[in-house]
């Protein structure tokens, strides 16, 4: 507390010099402050009068208090308006009334753009922030709120995993950490989601085995932790792209920043419904043989295995598809008073997925509600969303059984326990896909709520001060179950009926409180804006599980336990504490020179003695060029402004307690003998006290521009970050640390990358007439790993990336010089037509490495030595394009994409792609490319499966009516998500998750949406 009693001394002090008021009676003059065209209130004007000034609020209104007796001229400036001058006479006492309306000049610049901890008029940031409005999002079928702002902001590449409600991925301007969270820190209505990068969340069942969780992953296996958000409640999503802007989040904006905010009432009372009902169907699955050619291949390359094969001719993914029909329904009631406004939601989602077992259902609610008290000197907050949601996730092994099981096989075999025909040869034979979709369950149900109370209070006694108080929690429970029934497949030769539970909960809560100071009658020749403030995160985390194997019946499924050969039960108990100090100091002249400083020191529980502490700077110019006497005058220019800035932010998104060594208590595998006793071991576990946050330095220089009168506009920014301190788990030598690896700060990483935005308003019909909106977006990021370890130099390499095949096998690697992932393969031999080669090629009566592969270090010997680097998931280029059309009652809009130089790795076409698959004692299917490559033996790693994953999708297309019910705004409109891909990748989708390795994905879907939407 004494950090906070000095931060607010200090902004005190800075504020001495303001008038504490006349001691004759006060007058005041209030009023509202309109747009002259669309006579709508305008939030962030600022109103001076007498050495007095204010900010017009969301309802265009303002209030002057403690003005002397006098004459003088009041003042309304807003950047992107006219001036307003009104001559005004005072007495002593009075109370007068005045309304001014401003004429736009170039409007955009004058929208309110929220940043932390406040708002700032577009046209005066001074850092790369990209805002968008519910007018511009995404349409059709939207479950998780990222995906209503893809391809809407340069240099931020949103990434989904296909399931619908699935796990998003977003990355702003690359990735800036390997093993810590590279996600963005999202707040929702002034609330910092959890305590770490990311959304924050500790909850984790995100893996097959419900392992340690990790901060920033999901609350269920593969589902999203901003699913809890109703989309259509959103207003606005302010993406804070550069560190400048982001810094006064600190140790969490690393990775950008994303500002989420809600809608309010703002209109006279009403009524507001929405409906969706949408349809979705596969695009693409993986190319495997059919029945004719898979026994042609058994027949030739393993005839032994020709007498399991059956006479279906069966195709497993059309067993396991379906077409995933869904529906949305979204009801809201809103409002707004004199003093107040109010919002409330309702919202019901259920979504098939287009693979037999997946689900999600959510059901939502939503409130909001403002309240100003004492003549708008107070203003109060509250906020809350909870919701209930139902996942059925995909069972284990369903999409790589189907493209591993022979299509000769058929689905059903009466005389089996479960009815779904299998092989009988134990676990070197494919399970029938249809029997796990349809007999295992993986399901979950998760309770999420978020909200906060914020008060703002104008101090009566120092004009321009404002105090901000702001309390919010953020609370998750879920309960997660598993069954495996004994009479799958696998279960019959491993675990004989598995049941795993879980039901982890956290809570995190956060105060934080600042003050904001704005000089009335100016600082100097411009305006000073100060904010200073304590912020205190705390996050608590409860996992327990339960593991039963060996089942005695399966007549419970996941009702009941029931008794079991093996029973095993955990808790992990995880908590963490963020505690900061922050200040930004703005100065304003003239909307010409802008300078903005920031710093915020964090505290974390994340780090030992001595390191729990860290200060992130951040610095920021800006030069409005076309307010300059030589630039006044030209002609057709808006705006033009050079913006510069230097600053430091930090990523704590790893797990807690790694400065301290963890104990492992052994099980029944792993006691010790000591005569003839068993001994329960406790094993610590490497630890290194030092460890601390990465941290990452950015460089930013932009320039926005504007031409008539803004119709057409956009920005430039060329960036630089380096991170810092990464964190990795390292090898260390053998018999020290008590462990073989270690989790510590080793190593740097850089990214460099140019980013354009470019928005026309091409016809601008009216009401009437063709309007066409049109924006254009381009981001190129350069990543580059610049040190693992510092001491051993250059030549240090991790290996990364597992696939399916072999033991072991990992196909990417971390090298210095190298993008971060990138593929490390063999560069396969090619024959004239271009083919890979597979024969022996040196005579020596075998097939081996050295007949395939290139001998890059010329030693004569095809070793791991000649593993070289090779191309990275990660695109050079993303391009995007959208446009916004109506005309009449008729509106189009549509989302092209383009992702440049990106790579995938067809790990499906390598882990079956060889005649090997069918010589087993069942035989596998294989993928088509064995067609062409004639593999007899696996080649996990050549570069023949590294494919070139450059796309241009068409991500969505909307068509809407506008018309009258009984004198009601209403709308009817289609949407078709992923409409088309062009792209030359074999896969089944060139995004291929993050890392670029595609292993039985989950498929793309195109969705067909049809809805209603009322207002009255």
């Amino acid at each position: 507390m004494r950090g906070l009693r000095c931060s607010i001394g200090l902004l005190l002090a800075a504020v001495w010099i303001a008038p504490l008021g006349a001691q004759e009676p006060a007058g005041t003059v209030r009023g509202r402050i309109t747009d002259d065209v669309s006579q709508q209130p305008l939030r962030g004007a600022n109103v001076a009068f007498a050495g007095r000034s204010a900010q017009t609020n969301t309802d265009g209104r303002y209030t002057l208090t403690g003005l002397p007796a006098t004459t003088d001229t009041l003042r309304v400036t807003m950047i992107g308006y006219a001036p307003a001058a009104r001559a005004l006479t005072v007495a002593a006492g009075e109370v007068v009334d005045l309304d001014l309306v401003l004429a736009a000049q170039a409007l955009n610049l004058a929208e309110m753009v929220v940043v932390g901890y406040g708002e700032q008029a577009a046209g005066n940031i001074t850092g790369a922030v990209t805002s968008i409005s519910a007018q511009e999002f995404n349409k059709g079928r939207i479950v998780s709120p990222q995906e209503l702002i893809q391809n809407k902001a340069a240099g931020v590449q949103v990434i989904e995993n296909n399931e619908p409600g699935g796990g998003t991925s977003v990355r702003i301007r690359g990735a800036t950490s390997i093993n810590a969270s590279s996600e963005p820190l999202y707040v929702i209505d002034g609330v910092p989601i959890g305590s770490g990068a990311g959304a924050g969340l500790l909850v984790e069942l995100d893996r097959p085995n419900f392992t340690t969780p990790v901060p920033g992953s999901g609350i269920a296996k593969g589902r999203d932790p901003l699913n809890f958000i109703n989309p259509d409640d959103i207003e606005s999503i302010t993406v804070l792209r550069d560190a400048s802007a982001a810094s006064i989040y600190g140790a969490n904006a690393a990775n950008g920043v994303v500002l989420i905010t809600t809608k309010s009432g703002r209109e006279r009372p009403q009524f507001e419904y929405s409906g969706t009902f949408s349809a979705s169907t596969a695009t693409r699955y993986p190319s495997i043989l059919n029945a004719d050619q898979f026994r042609a291949a058994v027949e030739q390359y393993a005839p032994g295995n020709v007498d399991q094969l059956r006479s279906a001719n069966t195709d497993w993914f059309d067993v396991v598809d379906r077409t995933g029909l869904g529906q949305e329904q979204n009801a809201a009631l809103s409002g707004q008073g004199n003093t107040m406004d109010y919002r409330l939601s309702f919202n019901y989602l259920d979504q098939d997925g287009i693979i037999r077992g997946t689900h999600t259902q959510r059901v939502g609610i939503g409130v909001n509600y403002n309240q100003r008290l004492a003549n708008d000197r107070i203003t109060l907050r509250f906020n809350a969303r909870g919701s209930r949601a139902e996942d059925q996730f995909t069972p284990l092994g369903v999409l790589s059984n189907a493209a591993q099981m022979g299509p000769t096989q058929p689905v059903h075999d009466g005389n089996a326990p479960g009815g779904y025909y299998d092989y009988t040869t134990g676990l070197t034979s494919p399970d029938n896909p249809a029997a796990i979709a349809f007999l295992a369950r993986d399901q979950a149900t998760t309770y999420r709520s978020v909200g906060n109370v914020q008060a703002e209070y104008s101090l009566p006694f120092v004009n321009g001060l404002k105090a901000n108080a702001n309390l919010g929690y953020d609370v998750t429970e879920a309960d997660r179950e598993a069954f495996n029934p004994s009479i799958l497949h696998r279960q019959t030769v491993t675990d004989h009926g598995q049941i795993i539970r879980t039901s982890p909960s956290q809570l995190n809560t956060v105060f934080e409180s600042y003050l904001n100071y704005v000089t009335p009658g100016g600082f100097g020749p411009g305006i000073l804006d100060l904010t200073g403030g304590y912020s205190y995160a705390k996050a608590h985390a409860e996992y327990p599980r339960l593991e039963a194997k060996g089942l005695s019946t399966d007549a419970l499924g996941t009702d009941g336990i029931p008794g079991a050969d093996i029973i095993q039960n955990s808790l992990d108990v995880q908590d963490s504490k963020l505690i900061s100090f922050f200040g930004r100091a703005n100065y304003n002249i003239n909307d010409k020179y802008i300078l903005a400083l920031s710093l915020r020191r964090d505290g974390s529980s994340r780090f030992g003695e001595g390191n729990e502490w860290g200060n992130f700077p951040s610095v920021a110019v800006a030069w409005r060029l076309s307010q300059e006497p030589f630039l006044r005058n030209v002609g057709g220019l808006s705006d033009l402004k050079l913006r510069a800035s230097w600053a430091r932010t930090g990523n704590q998104a790893f797990g807690n307690y790694l400065q301290y060594s963890s104990y492992t208590v052994g099980d029944g595998q792993t006691q010790y003998p000591i005569g003839d006793t068993l001994i329960t071991t406790i094993r610590p576990g490497a630890v290194d006290p030092n460890i601390k946050w990465e941290s990452t330095r950015s460089v930013d220089i932009g320039l926005d521009f504007g031409f008539a009168n803004n119709r057409f506009s956009g920005a430039i920014d060329w960036y630089d970050k380096r991170t810092t301190d990464l964190i990795f788990r390292v090898a260390v030598p053998a018999g020290t640390n008590l462990s073989n690896f270690i989790t510590t700060n080793i190593g740097s990483m850089r990214n460099r990358g140019l980013e354009l935005s470019l928005g026309a308003r091409v016809l601008d019909g009216g009401d009437r007439g063709l309007s066409w909106q049109a924006d254009f977006t381009a981001a190129r990021n350069t990543n580059e790993l610049l040190t693992i370890d510092p001491i051993a130099g250059a030549g240090q390499q991790i290996l990364t990336g597992d696939v399916a095949g072999g033991v072991g096998t990992k196909i990417q690697v971390l090298t210095p010089g190298r993008p971060i992932n990138s593929f490390n393969v063999y560069t396969h031999k090619l024959d004239a037509n271009g083919k890979p080669i597979y024969s022996d090629q040196n005579g020596d009566g075998n097939i081996n490495d050295d007949d395939l592969y290139i001998d890059q270090n010329g030693d004569g010997i095809v070793n791991q030595d000649d593993l070289r680097p090779f191309e990275d998931p990660a695109p050079d280029w993303i391009l995007g394009h959208s446009s916004y059309m109506a005309w009449g009652k008729f509106d189009m809009g549509f989302t092209l994409r383009a992702y440049l130089g990106n790579y995938a790795y067809n790990n499906v076409a390598s882990n079956i792609g060889t005649y090997a698959e069918v010589a087993r004692s069942s035989p596998y299917n294989l993928h088509t490319s064995v067609l062409e490559t004639g593999f007899a033996t696996p080649q996990y790693q050549s570069n023949y499966y590294v494919e070139d994953a450059s796309f241009l999708r068409m991500d969505n297309i909307t068509l809407g009516y506008s018309f009258d019910i009984r004198g009601q705004a209403a709308r009817i409109f289609g949407t078709v998500q992923n409409a088309f891909t062009i792209t030359g990748y074999s896969g089944v989708d060139p995004t291929a998750g993050l890392n670029g390795i595609d292993n039985n994905i989950y498929p793309r879907s195109r969705t067909f949406t049809s809805g209603l939407s009322l207002r009255f």
